[in-house]
């Protein structure tokens, strides 16, 4: 089982021999593609041969790559590894409106639990207005319960006067997390022979992740909670160190359904239980994670 998020932030040379990845720097390492989850290449001064992003992709690991201002900006996906692509998505083009209901209703009740308990790990208030408006929140979400948490959860996390449109730091690392999270759940979705542009909820014409954006949800309080914990308003700028330990947060250990995942893990868990709801009509079949206090995912 692949197990290894790699983040390369000094200039280096990336090229396959012998079913490793070589990583040519000052000194020379080699990981096995097998044990490779992601790559995250943050240095602008990398360079990586055809072969090498052919091997990866045909081997599942999701590749990374930032922009200017260090920010994730691709991610290389693999294509065509399913056997049963055209099936898989006959299902999901099929899956009934009222199932999709209930699947985002599943989805927004356990966002909006997984920011009660941020707050709670934070030792903040409103705790239970939250655990309330979760228990409130009906088939499609038509009542609005998400944003009406946002707008308490939000301003209780950071502080009054937060606000996600605001360039600052704290943005600037949730968007970060997010983005990691993001790429790994596009891989994930067309590794399954998913069409990550069919969404349960988001339908952005322009959007080619919609379906990625709807599973993502009840993973962005992990990102939260990391943020809350370690990223202030007087800090200038997003670290190098910030983004190591942003990107690492695939290890954290996450509960799914009484079993315990690594984060990267938990996210391919929920894209697979969302083939089953596709394949069954049944959105009970969706497995969402559960948050816990961070630490290191412990493989047996």
């Amino acid at each position: 089982m692949a197990f290894r998020n790699i983040y390369i932030e000094n200039p280096a040379k990336l090229s396959i021999k012998n079913r490793q990845l070589v990583i040519q720097q000052e000194e020379n390492y080699t990981v096995p593609v097998d044990d490779i989850q992601s790559v995250m290449i943050e240095t602008r001064q990398c360079s990586i041969t055809v072969p090498t992003l052919s091997f990866l992709a045909q081997n599942q690991v999701a590749l990374f790559t930032c922009d200017e201002q260090h920010l994730p900006c691709s991610v290389l996906l693999p294509l065509g590894n399913h056997s049963r692509k055209l099936q898989t998505l006959y299902y999901q083009v099929h899956l009934a409106k009222r199932t999709k209901n209930r699947i985002w209703k599943k989805i927004i009740q356990q966002k909006i639990r997984n920011q009660a308990h941020c707050l709670s790990l934070n030792g903040k208030k409103h705790v239970e207005k939250l655990l309330d408006l979760a228990a409130k929140v009906e088939e499609g979400d038509r009542t609005f319960c998400e944003s009406q948490a946002a707008q308490i959860y939000f301003l209780e996390l950071f502080g009054e006067g937060f606000n996600r449109r605001h360039d600052h730091v704290q943005n600037g690392a949730l968007n970060y997390g997010y983005s990691i999270l993001r790429g790994v759940l596009a891989r994930d979705i067309c590794a399954y022979g998913l069409e990550p542009a069919f969404g349960v909820f988001h339908h952005n014409e322009l959007n080619s992740f919609n379906l990625a954006d709807d599973l993502i949800e009840p993973f962005r309080p992990y990102v939260d909670l990391w943020v809350a914990k370690n990223v202030y308003p007087e800090d200038l700028i997003v670290t190098s160190k910030m983004k190591r330990e942003l990107f690492s947060l695939l290890f954290t250990r996450v509960p799914v359904e009484d079993e315990y995942h690594s984060l990267a893990n938990a996210l391919k868990k929920t894209t697979s239980s969302f083939t089953s709801c596709c394949k069954n009509n049944r959105a009970t079949l969706l497995k969402l994670p559960e948050l816990m206090i961070l630490k290191p995912h412990e493989y047996e």
